[in-house]
């Protein structure tokens, strides 16, 4: 890293870190204003029931901001006289102790209640010396009382941090927010500033914005209840409440003319009641405040009241879905439409070349020179002299490219044949009549499986379309009561990927609490199991990340882990020790749950052999990396190889091509002229052979797939015709190479050292005098760190099996 980009990557840290702080502060702030005016609230003139629930609450869910609570209750209760600062310290003091007490467990509420209760009990007997009267009795009960339903209120109040940005606000939250307003307006009463008054500032701006947000229902709402939390509080139902109401009403029915509308329509009941009730204490306080609060509504942002429109007013899931129902059914449609002419075309390209065998033996028959020949009945009749047997001999040397025997076979025919000359352009005629023909149908079957392919891919594609509305939410749901039901704070989790062996979920979790505890022990130890006994497949942690915005807590993204892991080695040398070696190979993951081998030999041991083994290779790699099918890219690479404009007619390679299945354990095989592949089991060896042509040969006309299970301790063994002398009895060298491979392969070495011991003994017996590769794959299972701990009796069960 450089000093710049170190310099910028520090000061990203620190503003971040600055930016916490901030809003750490400004929070605690609000908090500590909200301690102080909950303190000073006085219910029936006489009880202070607001402060401890506050405190319980926030001491609990919100720990790091206890101390703004406490000194801002501290404060305002110090207004209210020294006595008040004491009871409320006793009463703090009390209900920790009773939450600490080891031998029960109470309710919080009923833990505030009674810290409320026994302190007052003690307070005014000590106070009045003996038993107090009725009248303070029953002050002492109220408070109780309201201290407990206010910690209820609270509690669906003030949720967890996180559930304030992810979870909508429900009606039940919405009137606890209002009681816990209306109880800080009534701590606000003495803050009366010249003309203006805070308490009836707050409301008129909280019922404009409450109109303009749910029009009359929600204005209205907001105004009778805090209309009657404010009488009950001061023991007077006056008029106050009327006026309260109906500022809702008239606000919310304003709301069709936007904030002037709700501005204007908000300042009308005040005005009738003005002239109508002379009693109520509707002063030029008031009316000033009033349209302060209105003013000030007309300067609220957009943004904001859209924001709590989306909380309080959720758009419907099913609403969301019916949209997205609509949209895969119609692009389906599409997509079917499409997928039926596909399937047309490749049936049309495909019926004809179906019905021609993969593997038929050219039938010989006289050529039109031999039919207008007086020797015809000589070469062809009763007394045929072997020119059949003759012109099939040069049909196969001059596909191989023997020179020598091909040379052979024509001295043969020229002695047999007076029109030789003729004859051999005949043939060369019908030799090269039948390679167009080759590429001709050859070329359609590679059509034919390139729209399979595509036919495929949109029937996958229409599938994830179908399965995407409906899959990923009832996933999500299942995972997320799975956890809740642990008792797993996670407060969201989104499936980026649903697709077998290659899950991918994301959780966002509260950080650890405790010092033991890392941030990783809850998805380690109760997650990774949990999402076994769902998916019946292993997952791992991908990474984790601690985020501060838009409030404290970590990502943990999950992914499916792979069931088996290969280790590899390779032995490869050239004949003669050149620097040219004609065979090639490539060991690479198409992705972490697939694994993909590729053993390529060019005939002979030139630089030309190399470049050909080498090209077929990377043209596979490249076929594979476009997701094409294994067999359509073998058909395509030999139509490619099979139209090359070289003057070398024996130009051509074997390919070897196997893929390894991490996530189920399987070998898929295909073998265009490649040798034979082992899977040495213990004492079992397990053969996979075909006998397709090397890639290239016009002959070509099948790659067929070979499926082999794998099981953990499997060593597979592939390598290239050099490794067998073709001077030495090629079974007995089969036999020996198997011998050495299963006495190594059950041994504690590692895997470099078993392949080095089978060459070393398989090559003093017989020598390798021809380009060699060996590859040596030995497949292990994959053990999660995990896998020692189940939370429950069924999860242990199940992931034995």
């Amino acid at each position: 890293m450089t000093s710049v980009e170190w310099y910028n990557t520090a000061n990203v840290d620190d503003d971040q870190k600055l930016g916490a702080k901030k809003r750490q502060l400004m929070i605690g702030s609000l908090l500590f204003l909200t301690s102080f005016f909950l303190a000073q609230s006085v219910v029936f003139e006489a009880a202070v029931p607001f402060s401890v629930p506050f405190w319980a609450i926030i001491r609990t869910k919100y720990k790091e901001y206890a101390k703004y609570v406490l000194c801002g209750g501290l404060i305002g209760c110090f207004f209210l006289g020294f006595g008040q600062v004491f009871i409320l310290a006793l009463q703090i003091v009390m209900y920790e102790c009773i939450m600490r007490f080891r031998y029960w467990q109470l309710p919080q509420s009923i833990a505030v209640s009674l810290a409320v209760l026994f302190v007052q009990i003690m307070w005014q007997g000590i106070m009045y010396q003996g038993l107090p009267p009725v009248l303070v009795q029953f002050y002492v009960g109220c408070e109780a009382a309201l201290a407990l339903i206010m910690t209820l209120f609270m509690q669906v109040l003030f949720v967890n941090s996180y559930e304030w940005f992810t979870s909508h606000w429900t009606y039940e939250k919405l009137g606890s927010g209002l009681v816990v307003f209306a109880a800080m307006l009534t701590g606000m009463q003495a803050i009366v500033i010249s003309y203006f008054s805070l308490p009836i500032f707050l409301l008129q701006l909280l019922i404009c914005f409450g109109a303009l947000v749910g029009s009359v229902p929600l204005a209205t709402v907001i105004g009778a209840v805090l209309g009657t939390l404010i009488g009950v509080a001061k023991l007077s139902f006056s008029g106050m409440l009327s006026v309260a109401t109906l500022t809702g009403l008239c606000a919310g029915m304003g709301a069709r003319a936007g904030r002037f509308g709700v501005a204007i329509s908000s300042i009308l009941p005040s005005v009738f009641f003005l002239f109508y009730d002379a009693t109520l204490p509707l002063d030029s306080v008031y009316f000033t405040s009033i349209a302060i609060g209105s003013i000030v509504f007309l300067t609220i942002p957009k943004k904001y009241s859209d924001k709590v429109r989306d909380k309080l007013f959720p758009q419907r899931e099913e609403v969301l879905l019916a949209r997205q129902n609509w949209l895969t059914e119609h692009v389906t449609y599409k997509l079917e439409h499409f997928q039926h002419f596909v399937q047309f075309m490749k049936e049309l390209v495909f019926e004809r070349f179906m019905t021609v065998p993969i593997e038929e033996a050219k039938e010989i028959s006289p050529l039109n020179t031999c039919l207008s020949c007086f020797r015809y009945d000589r070469c062809w009749g009763a007394q045929n002299n072997g020119m059949d047997k003759l012109m099939t001999d040069w049909f196969h040397m001059k596909g191989v490219g023997k020179e020598s025997a091909l040379h052979r076979v024509e001295e043969q025919l020229r002695l047999k044949c007076v029109k030789s000359t003729k004859i051999f352009e005949e043939l060369e005629t019908e030799l090269y009549r039948e390679r167009i023909n080759g590429q001709y149908f050859h070329g359609k079957k590679m059509i034919a499986l390139q729209l399979r392919d595509m036919s495929n891919h949109l029937s996958q594609l229409i599938a994830e379309m179908k399965e995407e509305a409906i899959s990923f939410v009832s996933v999500e749901k299942d995972i997320t009561q799975r956890l809740k039901d642990a008792h797993i704070e996670c407060f969201q989790l989104d499936v980026i990927s649903n697709k077998p062996g290659a899950r991918k979920i994301v959780c966002a979790l509260a950080p650890a609490r405790v010092n033991w505890e890392e941030d990783t022990t809850v998805a380690e130890r109760m997650i990774l199991p949990i999402l076994y006994d769902i998916f019946e497949e292993p997952f791992e942690i991908e990474k984790v990340v601690a985020c501060d915005v838009p409030f404290r807590h970590i990502q943990v993204s999950f992914r499916s882990a792979i069931s088996f892991e290969v280790e590899y080695d390779i032995y490869s040398m050239s004949k003669d020790a050149t620097l040219y070696s004609g065979d090639s190979h490539a060991l690479f993951q198409l992705h972490p749950g697939l694994f993909a081998i590729l053993l390529s030999d060019g005939m002979g041991q030139s630089k030309e052999a190399q470049h050909e083994s080498r090209k077929l290779i990377h043209l596979m790699r490249e076929c594979l990396n476009y997701n094409m099918n294994p067999e359509t890219a073998m058909h395509t690479l030999h139509y490619v190889m099979s139209l090359k404009q070289q003057q070398q007619n024996d130009m051509y390679a074997t390919l070897d091509f196997a893929l390894v299945d991490l996530q189920h354990g399987d070998l898929w095989s295909w073998k265009a002229g490649g040798m034979s592949t082992y899977i040495l089991r213990g004492k079992e060896v397990l053969k996979v052979e075909s006998n397709a042509a090397p890639v290239g040969f016009l002959s070509i006309s099948a790659v067929e797939a070979e499926k082999r299970k794998l099981k953990a301790g499997d060593v597979i063994l592939m390598h290239s015709d050099g490794l067998f002398s073709s001077v030495d009895d090629w079974d007995e060298q089969e036999e020996t190479f198997l011998a050495y491979a299963q006495q190594v392969a059950g041994t504690t070495k590692s895997i470099q050292e078993k392949l080095t011991t089978i060459m070393q003994s398989f090559q003093s017996f017989y020598n390798i005098d021809d380009d060699c590769t060996v590859l040596m794959l030995e497949v292990t299972h994959v053990v999660p760190t995990w896998a020692v701990f189940r939370p429950v009796q069924h999860s242990m069960s199940k992931a034995t099996k």
